[in-house]
């Protein structure tokens, strides 16, 4: 069975395009690993297929916390530079926003209700 799960950021606002007839949201995510001096960021590339793609796009903006679980692939590719490179695909499958408040700016459109205690 394929399916992970990745904790980030997107990178870049999402794209929707259409492939034969069905549309896909593309976005980029950016996920940390490690701690201090050894950290770094793994760059993943994600779509969502279909109307569920259409619907989440306005939401998936630059610097907006996600996390996604779905089929992982690589792929290989050559760059501008020549150089042969590899990256990472998730077809996703869920995704969260983790962290809403933060992502809009600290706004929201649910009530906030200031009574409860906790």
């Amino acid at each position: 069975m394929n399916v992970c799960t990745f904790v980030g950021r997107l990178g870049r606002d999402a794209e929707t395009k259409t492939v034969n007839e069905t549309t896909v949201t593309s976005f980029s995510l950016a996920s940390d690993t490690g701690y201090g001096n050894n950290k770094s960021t793994i760059w993943v590339d994600c779509s969502v297929w279909g109307v569920r793609g259409e619907k989440i796009a306005e939401y998936l903006k630059k610097g907006t916390s996600a996390t996604v679980i779905g089929n992982l692939s690589q792929r290989s590719y050559t760059n501008k530079d020549g150089e042969d490179k590899t990256a990472l695909d998730v077809r996703v499958q869920e995704i969260d926003f983790s962290n809403p408040r933060e992502s809009d700016g600290g706004k929201s459109n649910e009530p906030i209700n200031d009574d409860i205690p906790f």
